[in-house]
């Protein structure tokens, strides 16, 4: 006769974990003190001489003892599996773990303060009940569930309560954010511009307001892309209000406390940008859900410069390039006045470009032939230069008004550079003055606190160079536009014979999109400088216009 050799025994299988449980919806709650649940459970386990695992797990549990934070009331979501049978998705990561490891005798039993420590919820109290029924010893410090049918009762009202506890938790936080919005009041933080001061009380940063409101009156221009926005931003020294980081996956689970994380700034970036400009609150709107609604703060802009940004925005974002298309010179470049881009396509050997129109447009044409566009665009491009006669004007207004602007415009970039080497000088001499505070601290590593320190001192030597840029004379910046001019005036007999991919780099380097209606050019989105050049022959021809119609008012009369 054999007999079966028995599994040697887990050292732990005749112990006990204690399980807490920290609300983050009631964190004013005694009972909801992680230190009051284990010093509970601990005076539990000795008075009943159980024994609590001498076990320790990196961001599971410490000494025996397991701590979690979660929200009080969250239904698990439940799954079918294949074989018919229901799966609950435990949303707690440690109180999952402690399943795991219960189910799998590694110890004897758990011990928790109450039921609605251990369970949220309904399936919560389920499985609860299927480690009892498993031989599990749960074990409850205020309360002793008898194994009879009393004691059965005693605990599905235990749990029906716990349930409903958490219910009014939510209920409550809930009622109060509804009431709030109600109220136009803010719940969330407040984005870059604003101050965080209760609810009620989000007043405008003196520091960060200007700037944004600038980022918004810069966009709406057409001339400034989100990149060149965010550049623009990080030189003047904007950056995100102070806040400290979400916690990551290792630090929940080890326990972190947000009040932790060390609160910092960070420098802003084209998604920053792209987040200022969507956001309706700087207009005084809340957005709640999907719902916009009014709000009690004060507005940054007025609603019509919001409503052209995001024009603009819109206009821009259907943009896209693919690596794997075949080359044609104005791919995704040029639309027509309804937006749509036209698609390019060959045929008989000769490229052409088609617009799908939208059908409230009135374009009675919507194919163009490329021959077309190059003439548009080298047409173009012949007026970037100046005429004789706009050199003679601007060479006798340089010494008196040109000069004047001149000088009132490098007055104000040199202060705007002052400013922000003043503000990287400062970044520096904080991180001198404790260094050895923030590496004692452990907000930053050696390696770190070196980075910062050559990032700021590299920042102060380009500011530097711009101040040094600044002393440039009138009479300089003048000879450099006027070479300039000189450089690009043959630019539309280049245009005309360059090659396809130099047209297109050309092209793309002066303007944003090009716009056709009927068959011609309807209008152009120039980038800035170019935009600054081509923008006096509008000027022009306006003027020339309105003197038109008065001398033909005139000769009428």
């Amino acid at each position: 006769m054999t007999t079966k050799k028995q599994k040697p025994q887990s050292s732990h299988s005749n112990e006990y974990l204690i399980y807490a449980r920290k609300s983050t919806d009631d964190a004013d709650n005694q009972k909801n003190s992680i230190d009051y649940q284990t010093n509970e459970c601990l005076r539990y386990a000795k008075n009943n001489k159980l024994t609590v695992a001498d076990y320790s797990v990196e961001s599971f549990c410490d000494n025996g003892v397991i701590k979690e934070k979660h929200t009080a009331y969250k239904t698990a979501d439940v799954e079918v599996s294949k074989d018919g049978s229901f799966v609950y998705r435990i949303e707690r990561p440690k109180f999952k773990q402690l399943i795991d490891a219960l189910m799998s005798k590694q110890f004897k039993g758990v011990i928790c303060l109450c039921w609605d420590r251990a369970s949220r919820n309904d399936q919560d109290g389920i499985i609860l009940k299927n480690l009892i029924k498993n031989n599990v010893d749960v074990r409850f410090v205020q309360a002793n569930y008898d194994d009879t049918s009393s004691g059965a009762l005693h605990m599905d009202i235990d749990g029906m309560f716990a349930a409903h506890y958490s219910r009014v938790i939510s209920e409550k936080i809930r009622g109060a954010n509804t009431k709030l919005w109600a109220e136009g009041k803010c719940t969330y933080k407040a984005p870059i511009g604003y101050l965080n001061q209760g609810s009620d009380n989000k007043p405008l940063d003196p520091d960060r307001a200007p700037l944004v409101r600038q980022i918004f009156e810069l966009y709406a221009t057409g001339g400034w892309g989100l990149r060149q926005l965010a550049k623009w931003a990080n030189e003047q020294g904007l950056t995100s209000s102070p806040s400290r980081r979400k916690r990551t996956k290792a630090e929940t689970l080890a326990g972190t406390e947000l009040e932790e994380i060390p609160i910092a700034s960070r420098s802003l970036n084209e998604k920053s940008i792209e987040k200022i400009l969507h956001n309706p609150f700087y207009i005084g709107k809340l957005k709640i859900g999907d719902e916009i609604i009014d709000g009690i703060h004060q507005p940054l802009i007025d609603t019509g410069l919001f409503n052209k940004v995001q024009e603009t925005l819109k206009s821009r974002n259907v943009k896209i390039f693919y690596v794997d298309k075949d080359f044609f010179t104005y791919r995704g470049f040029v639309r027509c006045v309804c937006g749509r881009v036209y698609s390019p396509y060959e045929q008989k050997g000769n490229n052409y470009y088609r617009c799908n129109c939208l059908r409230t447009c009135d374009s009675t044409d919507k194919n163009l032939t490329e021959e077309t566009i190059d003439d548009t665009v080298a047409d173009i491009m012949d007026k970037i230069h100046f005429t004789d006669e706009e050199l003679t004007e601007i060479e006798a207004r340089a010494k008196d008004e040109l000069y004047d602007t001149v000088e009132n415009k490098r007055q104000f970039e040199t202060g705007t550079l002052k400013k922000q080497r003043q503000r990287i000088m400062d970044d520096l001499k904080y991180l001198e003055q404790n260094k050895v505070t923030l590496l004692r601290t452990n907000v930053y590593t050696i390696e770190q606190l070196t980075a910062d320190h050559e990032r700021l001192e590299n920042e102060i030597k380009q500011v530097e160079e711009k101040l040094s840029s600044q002393n440039v004379s009138a009479q300089e910046m003048l000879d450099t536009v006027i070479s300039f001019s000189e450089l690009v005036k043959d630019a539309k007999i280049y245009y005309k014979n360059a090659l396809d991919s130099e047209k297109r780099d050309m092209a793309t380097n002066v303007f944003y999109e090009l716009n056709f209606k009927s068959g011609s050019l309807a209008n152009y989105n120039a980038k800035e400088g170019y935009s600054a050049l081509l923008k006096r022959h509008s000027v022009n021809l306006r003027a020339q216009r309105e003197n038109r119609t008065l001398m033909t008012e005139v000769a009428g009369f």
